[in-house]
């Protein structure tokens, strides 16, 4: 086999294109601020020199932070501390003007909650005050509408009774006279709740319509904000349960579902010792 001969122009060219690509470099994208080709574009991308302020303005400058840091926080902490002052000093009197005004804001805002609005859309449930049934003499003789009452303490207390499951469900409102560390409901002010809405279920489920706590737990599982709604449930275990004796359970949660506390209790009718009828709306 016979091979064409090279052409000298052929030979020529490669060394040509081969010189090329050596001594080319290749081309960025990105223009190079020191590069001579565009002088007028290196002040788009090299940054200025930034000059160093002098101790006058370094001074001024701090000084006019720290003045509104200054305005900014004291106005919002006098704010707040006259709201808290005016409200913690002047604790309204229970059964006074003030205190009716306040009392019947917080009827209000119950209202508007979207769990009464259910509980009242469902005809299984009645509704009533606590202790309603009781008349205004007797009432300052009972601990939540006595010494616990007020828009301070415990205004609120609005029970919805399920006759079918033998089951409560109040709304309840702790002020921030109920503390026990700032603006944290006291145990005690938990406890009590918890007996009177477990005893109102137990008492309604007995025939003699009366009763005693014989035994009452609870559990303290999360701490239970002052000034503030929850929801208290109360259910009769019918398995456990006599015409004298009712084991009842319950708990407290806040208006996002989180559980607070729960009990169980122990309700007996005395047989030696003759107790008042409460009736039912109590």
């Amino acid at each position: 086999m016979f091979r064409a001969p090279k052409l000298a122009s052929s030979i020529f060219y490669r060394d040509v294109y081969a010189q090329a690509a050596v001594k080319r470099p290749a081309r960025s994208l990105i223009p190079n601020p020191s590069s001579s080709v565009s002088p007028n574009l290196r002040r788009y991308f090299v940054p200025a020199a930034r000059v160093p302020l002098t101790e006058r303005e370094y001074v001024n400058r701090r000084r006019l932070r720290s003045l509104l840091y200054v305005a900014i926080f004291g106005c919002l902490g006098y704010s707040i501390g006259n709201a808290l002052s005016a409200f913690l000093a002047n604790p309204a009197i229970p059964g006074s003007h003030e205190d009716a005004r306040r009392v019947k804001h917080l009827r209000r805002v119950m209202d508007s909650l979207e769990i009464t609005k259910k509980l009242r859309a469902d005809p299984d449930y009645v509704e009533w005050e606590a202790y309603s049934n009781f008349t205004e003499e007797e009432k300052p003789h009972r601990l939540t509408t006595g010494p616990l009452s007020g828009s301070r303490n415990i205004p609120i207390q609005q029970v919805f009774w399920n006759e079918k499951e033998h089951k409560a469900t109040t709304i309840v409102h702790f002020g921030i006279g109920v503390s026990g560390w700032p603006l944290i409901v006291h145990g005690g002010a938990i406890a009590t709740v918890l007996d009177e809405s477990l005893g109102r279920v137990a008492i309604r489920s007995f025939p003699a319509r009366t009763g005693v706590t014989a035994n009452l737990n609870i559990d303290y599982i999360r701490p239970v904000k002052a000034m503030d709604f929850y929801t208290v449930t109360a259910e009769y275990d019918p398995e456990k349960s006599t015409e004298r004796k009712a084991i009842v359970k319950g708990e407290i949660r806040d208006f996002k579902g989180r559980l607070c506390a729960t009990g169980n209790a122990l309700f007996v009718v005395p047989k030696t010792v003759t107790l008042r009828t409460l009736g039912d709306n109590f």
